[in-house]
């Protein structure tokens, strides 16, 4: 494994300690001044990195989007079976859903308001990426026949079902209106579509 640059892992936290800012102030309230005092360091050492908050934010949202669905590539490479993969994958989102106020989420919102012409950019880079990941993941599932629920072209389809419930989900979890058993309720009727046989449920 290649080590990172010095200026690298620097980036890395900043970029680190910045989210932490986001999660405690959600994102117009933020400043530079704060992420500088929250990584303790000059300000010309986060801004040899960085210009400005929109700038940190987008790139926050960018390597979290990336971390995410990167676990599907991992698993799919080590041969884990694939609604496992899925399984694993939507436990880890009801830990962030029931754990909304130590992630970025709301903060998104708020910069989605904001700065609606740049993070629809952003989203649709994001979306697009992790709907090529989830039906890559669900293509998988099918060519080794542990998901007989869907056909291959369907793959797309639900990909994008699954994205679209995350979403939703995210924002119950936001206005707080979402519970542990709604979301295993969610997420068990998007798995048992996966593995029931196409035709009993035609």
């Amino acid at each position: 494994m290649a080590l990172m640059s010095k200026g690298t892992v620097r980036k890395k936290y900043i970029l680190e300690k910045a989210a932490l800012v986001f999660m405690r102030k959600g994102f117009t309230s933020v400043t530079m001044k704060d992420i500088v005092e929250e990584c303790e360091m000059s300000r010309g050492g986060v801004y040899r990195y960085f210009s400005s908050t929109k700038e940190i934010f987008m790139e926050i949202i960018s390597s979290e989007n990336e971390s995410d669905y990167a676990f599907l590539g991992k698993h799919m490479e080590k041969g884990t079976n694939a609604v496992k993969i899925l399984e694993m994958f939507l436990q880890l989102q009801k830990k962030e859903l029931l754990n909304i106020e130590k992630t970025i989420r709301l903060a998104m919102y708020e910069f989605f308001i904001f700065h609606r012409d740049t993070m629809s950019y952003v989203l649709e880079q994001n979306y697009t990426a992790a709907l090529s990941l989830v039906s890559q993941t669900l293509l998988y599932g099918i060519e080794r026949k542990e998901i007989t629920g869907i056909l291959p072209n369907d793959a797309e389809k639900y990909a994008n079902c699954m994205i679209v419930l995350l979403e939703g989900l995210s924002i119950f979890a936001v206005s707080g209106q979402i519970s542990s058993e709604t979301i295993d309720e969610q997420f068990g009727l998007f798995i048992k579509n996966l593995v029931n046989k196409k035709e009993q449920h035609l």
